[in-house]
């Protein structure tokens, strides 16, 4: 089944099952009939490869597929019409999900935990547990659904490690930093963050997605006292709700089974910054936990009973309002009191629309090496065409603007940016809503409307090695180099695209 078909199945088990099971659901058939329905129902998980078992009233497991099957490295026959405990003696009656689903008729919804199977493998997994109930509410089965995140768990330790190793192997040099901009209200802005960056206070960052908070951010921690080492980031918004708390406060050996000692970036950013972006995509029960560390500089890793205490310089970003964002209870009104002492919103490029020609000119300084172009500058009508035009992705959207017109204006061998570069941009105002992001930079004259994409891509790859073909002289290993590709893929797709040299 491929990937679509699995989430068109994922939305009807969704809209048809779960919504039924969010409570406990009442039945008033035989339990074999309902049991004769469950197993039906469990051939959604089957299709999309997803772990379930089912016990029943009196503890004995009445359906496993073969997916638990694997990940548990035990037959379904050894299994089924058994004891839950008796198949899995590495649980209890405390620590088994299941178990207390079926005592307490509540269920339990997306918890992580580590799980030895009988095969002595550990596992990191997912679960959602949920409760069968009669007329009477009864229990009269209870199902659990697993996803195994091992791997993403391993990853996430892999790249703190890394982190770690980074930072003490590797002293921070001291880099420069350069903020574009000759706009009275920016320049006011970042004299501000200026200030800001001589304290000790936490910094909170507002602005619309491409304004720049991270560079902002950097700004901060390069200019402050802690630039002498590492800033350490994490994204919110880009590591799963189940694993952000261990990847914040780190875990001790014993917390669970095949926890080891691991610091977290808590510790990691002792004595620095740590710039938690997307603040407000951090789960809120975390942020009740950061809040406490940000507030006494003191923590518990996951499974500890010793508090440790870090000196941290914090800063925060968010791509909305936080007054939005705490009506929406995605953040802690307490977090932000605390974070937002002091408080930086970046305004949107509409704002500061005289910054443009400055922000072209830094750009092309920037692509010219990596493009290996010569262009020179640009024309007055260039910039009046940039000015006239919307920009809802900010300076990142203009930046991949300019970054396209410079491609177009090296294949046709000019070195002036002009508004001919820019006619794959729609005259009339866009939505964001309603009009995809790449279309603002897609050359128009480039896209035929029986072309499928792949074809499309081709014809781009087709032309962009033909135009290094070109500049190289047809010197294969230099075009490679600059390709970053090996020679060997060079010459396999000059002969996929027919291009003789």
């Amino acid at each position: 089944m491929n990937y679509l078909a699995k989430l068109a199945v994922m939305a009807w088990f969704n809209m048809t099952i779960i919504r039924q099971f969010r409570d406990g659901t009442e039945m008033e058939k035989h339990p074999a009939e309902i049991l004769s329905f469950l197993n039906q129902v469990m051939t959604v998980f089957d299709s999309i490869a997803s772990s379930y078992i089912i016990i029943d009233a009196s503890e004995t497991v009445v359906a496993y597929n073969e997916v638990s099957s694997k990940l548990d490295g035990i037959a379904v026959g050894k299994v089924l019409n058994r004891k839950l405990l008796d198949v899995f003696p590495t649980l209890t009656r405390n620590s088994s999900s299941m178990l207390q689903v079926l005592r307490s008729r509540v269920p339990i919804w997306n918890r992580a935990q580590s799980y030895q199977a009988p095969s002595g493998k550990v596992m990191t997994m997912t679960s959602s547990t949920f409760p069968i109930t009669d007329v009477g509410n009864t229990v009269l089965f209870v199902i659990e659904v697993v996803h195994d995140i091992s791997n993403l768990r391993e990853l996430t330790d892999h790249v703190i490690h890394l982190t770690e190793s980074l930072k003490e192997s590797q002293p921070p040099t001291k880099q420069c930093l350069q903020i574009v901009t000759e706009n009275k209200q920016f320049q006011r802005l970042l004299k501000d963050v200026r200030t800001f960056a001589q304290t000790q206070l936490p910094v909170l960052i507002a602005g619309e997605t491409g304004t720049g908070k991270e560079l902002v951010a950097r700004y901060l921690h390069l200019n402050g006292s802690h630039s002498n080492v590492a800033m350490v980031t994490i994204n919110c918004g880009a590591i799963p709700p189940t694993l952000i708390e261990s990847t914040l406060f780190g875990t001790v050996k014993g917390a669970f089974s095949g926890a080891e000692n691991k610091k977290g970036l808590l510790e990691l950013a002792d004595g620095g910054t740590l710039f938690l972006d997307e603040i407000n995509s951090m789960p809120i029960e975390v942020q009740s936990k950061l809040l406490r560390v940000v507030q006494d500089g003191a923590f518990r890793p996951l499974g500890g009973n010793n508090e440790k205490t870090v000196s941290i310089r914090y800063i925060a970003a968010m791509n909305e309002q936080p007054e939005v964002a705490i009506q929406k209870k995605e953040l802690r009104s307490d977090l932000f009191y605390r974070l937002g002492v002091c408080m930086v919103v970046l305004p949107p490029l509409q704002q500061r629309l005289d910054d443009i020609p400055h922000l072209v000119e830094h750009f092309i300084r920037k692509h010219n090496p990596l493009l290996n172009t010569a262009i020179t500058g640009y024309t007055p009508d260039f910039i009046r065409s940039l000015e006239s035009r919307p920009w809802p992705g900010n300076v990142r959207m203009l930046e991949n603007v300019v970054l396209r017109c410079m491609l177009m204006c090296s294949q046709l061998s000019e070195g002036v940016l002009s508004a001919l570069h820019l006619g794959s941009i729609q005259e009339q105002p866009l939505s964001v809503d309603t009009v995809p992001a790449h279309q603002e930079w897609m050359p128009a004259d480039s896209w035929e409307p029986d072309e499928s994409l792949a074809e499309h891509l081709a014809g781009y790859e087709k032309m962009l090695l033909v135009n290094a073909l070109t500049r190289c002289k047809s010197n294969h290993s230099e075009v490679a180099r600059q390709l970053k590709i090996p020679r060997t893929t060079l010459q396999s797709k000059l002969r996929k695209y027919g291009i003789s040299t």
